[in-house]
């Protein structure tokens, strides 16, 4: 348990089924975090919400930071259609381990968030994946606020203190 109050989840999402990749039950998948070669053959992953496992038969770089994954319960491309639009979870005992300056999004949730300066701003309620970076959910007195998590904005984080640093930029009238 963090000091902010987060539990450690069941599961952790390990990867985003965007669709199926041929005709022999293949789907390509966006890895959440870390690299595609953690699919080792064998890993047990549960389709959420509420799917079955499934068993890594095999992977494979996708060239674009997908994964090309195939599984022993799906054989053909028909099986594998049910997967997309799903996320595949893995207990998290056999989460990945983290380098430097990272951390599971559900570290950030309940975080105290203060300015450079030591100065209250708010709580992140939430991270939100995006794209180019995900985008750190920030609850203040006045309101959500988001932010991009990159250094820009986000300076440190302290899960044991339950702190995260964050810069603001000042929002001007036009």
């Amino acid at each position: 348990m963090s000091l902010a109050g987060s539990p450690t989840p069941a599961l952790l999402r390990a990867a985003f089924v965007r669709r199926v990749h041929g005709v022999h039950g293949e789907v390509r998948a966006e890895p959440c975090g870390g690299d595609w070669r953690r699919f080792t053959r064998g890993l047990r992953l549960r389709v959420e919400p509420d799917g079955p496992d499934v068993t890594v038969r095999s992977a494979r770089d996708g060239g674009d930071g997908s994964v090309l994954l195939a599984f022993d319960e799906m054989r053909d491309g028909e099986a594998a259609a049910a997967l997309r639009g799903r996320y595949l979870s893995v207990s998290s005992d056999l989460a990945r381990s983290l380098g430097p300056d990272e951390w599971f999004t559900w570290q950030l949730s309940g975080l105290r968030v203060v300015s450079p300066e030591g100065n209250e701003l708010g709580v992140v309620s939430d991270v939100e994946p995006e794209v180019s970076s995900d985008v750190l959910v920030v609850r203040t007195a006045d309101g959500v606020r988001r932010y991009p998590m990159v250094r820009e904005f986000v300076k440190a984080v302290d899960i044991a203190a339950g702190i995260l640093v964050l810069a603001p930029q000042e929002e001007t009238e036009s």
